[in-house]
């Protein structure tokens, strides 16, 4: 078996320069399939645009800087879209992925940077990190706050951990996409024939959809609901190419997703408070969170 300077776990193999301790995709088989035939599209230095680097600068509270120096450890790394930045102020970046998305990892011949394809659930750390960054992906878990609580188990006492937990609808599960999309299409069609009706549509379906925004008086909850289609025109700098090629990437990203459950901003800070996890700064808007073991 293998080991690696930050874990106590026995990894199976090394494949291409990447740990590897669950084989299979599992329950993030999707993710792996999206980002291997997108892997290229967010991320910065290839499109000319610096929307991942202004996400992970969010995370951050405006402070990539902290990250200069430090050992990072990242949770749900995808294809690299926030790596390659890490790893540019970094002295150190673990990158973790469960899917094989984690083989298409932009960044991953930097010489700072160590790939490992787990569930970060199953990790025993040996070594501590200054800092655990994790964007998009704790309501992707069975039970997130169970996995907010075990991504402190990687920070160092006086490290900090930056995450996200994508915020509950305001109707909650009633939301179209949870009662009606996802279920429906899950069940009538494969991840497969959902990306080719996309790629052949999406034109059509994003003009129907900005179209239907128009007259429900500029309305991203009415249009959601009658067309499950994620559309950043207007939000994000992208020409018509790039805005249908992360429509298709994120309609796969909505509707496949295993497991989706958001939470609220209160719930998370509940629970923050009764684990004695310090919470140095929030972002009530977007769940975005600072925290600490140490006051």
């Amino acid at each position: 078996m293998i080991k690696h300077s930050y874990f106590n776990n026995n990894f199976k193999k090394i494949t291409n320069n990447v740990y590897i301790l669950d084989e299979e995709d599992l329950h993030v088989s999707n993710f792996g399939k999206q980002w291997k035939r997108y892997n290229l599209t967010q991320i910065d230095s290839v499109n000319n645009f610096n929307i991942s680097k202004n996400f992970l600068k969010e995370l951050l509270f405006s402070d990539l800087k902290i990250l200069k120096n430090m050992n990072v450890i990242e949770i749900g790394s995808g294809s690299g879209r926030f790596t390659e930045h890490i790893v540019s102020y970094a002295k150190k970046c673990v990158s973790i992925d469960m899917s094989e998305a984690i083989f298409y990892n932009y960044s991953s011949k930097a010489c700072n940077l160590s790939l490992i394809k787990a569930d970060f659930n199953k990790l025993d750390p040996k070594n501590k990190f200054d800092i655990v960054i994790c964007r998009g992906v704790l309501q992707h878990t069975a039970n997130p706050l169970l996995s907010l609580k075990k991504i402190h188990e990687f920070v160092k006492k006086d490290g900090f951990v930056f995450f996200d937990i994508y915020k509950m609808p305001k109707i909650g599960k009633l939301h179209p996409k949870y009662l009606i999309w996802r279920p429906l299409i899950q069940k009538l069609f494969t991840y497969e024939k959902t990306e080719i009706f996309l790629s052949k549509n999406i034109k059509l379906l994003l003009s129907i959809k900005r179209f239907l925004k128009k007259i429900f008086f500029n309305s991203n909850f009415i249009s959601d609901c009658i067309i499950p289609i994620w559309d950043y025109h207007g939000t994000l700098k992208l020409n018509n190419t790039q805005l249908e090629e992360w429509a298709i990437l994120d309609t796969l990203d909505g509707l496949y997703a295993y497991y989706d459950n958001p939470k609220k901003f209160n719930e998370i800070v509940d629970f923050l408070n009764k684990e004695n996890i310090y919470i140095k700064k929030s972002n009530k808007t977007n769940n975005f969170f600072q925290t600490s073991l140490k006051k």
